[in-house]
């Protein structure tokens, strides 16, 4: 099978560098014809040479840049999951070391996944993970100012950033409308989410379906500040508390407020916005791992007992 590597080089701090992931895609006898960083202005061009699959190696920010950049999408794309948060893999249910995961793949195996489309004042941006409002752009705003953490310390610090966040955040003046019906009133803030988990690793879309064709609104009410600090602590306990709206085309309308399409956030100091968000035609096509055999005989001889 011949493959395009598609790798953050930063990921070589924890142990993952390109020498490291071509030795693991050694080990299933995959031919990496081409190796790109995501951070290369190239990556649009080696995106559309012929490759029988695609290699996405490193975080969230990185597998964004790929699967939206990716020109022919029924080309699958193999996730190596490097990042922190990892919310694009923790949604798929993708998870392991490179090691692990390449004598797991076959590229017939794949699951479809949504990209969402956002139409503002500056053009149309794709998305992979969430366009928002108010509350998470602010939290990227202060994580951007500090030195990122590594590992789960990092995933400590955004969430407790978040509850900070949360504590200082002001209500502001929405106007949501979600296949034609209008929701307009003062929140901390609102998701437009394409996949399950967000942020620093939030299942905030609890009830997301990655390939529906549809968007998950989540709106932040200011009466559940404290609840939604509380849900923080233990957030895979139990669903957040928050308004969950689920349709095909969403529209978005404030001003003087931070909005991020993904991992970017922008001002918008002084200005009124209008963004329409809707999920591409064309989903993409991502490898799903298979159980290893022994795992397979493992759990049917624990069922058994």
């Amino acid at each position: 099978m011949r493959a395009l590597l598609c790798h953050n080089p930063t990921a070589g701090t924890k142990g993952y560098d390109k020498d490291a992931l071509l030795a693991a895609l050694k080990l299933a006898d995959i031919d990496v014809r081409d190796v790109i960083s995501v951070k290369s202005e190239d990556l649009a061009e080696a995106l559309k040479k012929s490759a029988d699959f695609v290699v996405a190696a490193g975080g969230d920010g990185t597998i964004g840049r790929v699967l939206t950049n990716l020109p022919d999408r029924s080309v699958p794309v193999a996730l190596f999951p490097l990042g922190t948060a990892n919310n694009a893999a923790r949604s798929l249910g993708i998870a392991g070391t490179p090691q692990e995961l390449v004598e797991t793949w076959k590229i017939e195996n794949t699951r479809p996944l949504d990209i969402g489309s956002v139409k503002g004042s500056w053009g149309t941006t794709l998305f992979l993970e969430a366009f928002g409002v108010g509350l998470i752009p602010d939290l990227l705003r202060l994580a951007a100012k500090g030195k990122k953490p590594e590992g789960a310390d990092n995933l400590r610090k955004g969430r407790q950033l978040l509850q900070k966040t949360l504590k200082d955040a002001k209500p502001i003046e929405l106007e949501i409308t979600i296949d034609g019906k209008q929701m307009r009133g003062e929140f901390l803030g609102v998701e437009v989410l394409n996949i399950p988990f967000t942020g620093p690793a939030l299942p905030l879309g609890s009830k997301a379906d990655v390939a529906d064709g549809k968007l998950d609104v989540i709106c932040f009410e200011a009466d559940q500040r404290k609840a939604l600090i509380a849900w923080l602590e233990a957030p895979l306990d139990e669903a957040p508390p928050v308004i969950c709206r689920k349709g095909e085309k969403v529209q978005v309308t404030w001003a003087d407020v931070p909005n991020r399409i993904d991992d970017k956030f922008f001002e918008n100091k002084d200005s009124k916005q209008v963004a329409e968000i809707v999920c591409e035609p064309d989903q993409v096509h991502i490898v799903v791992p298979l159980k290893h055999p022994a795992q397979v005989a493992q759990q049917a001889k624990a069922k058994s007992a």
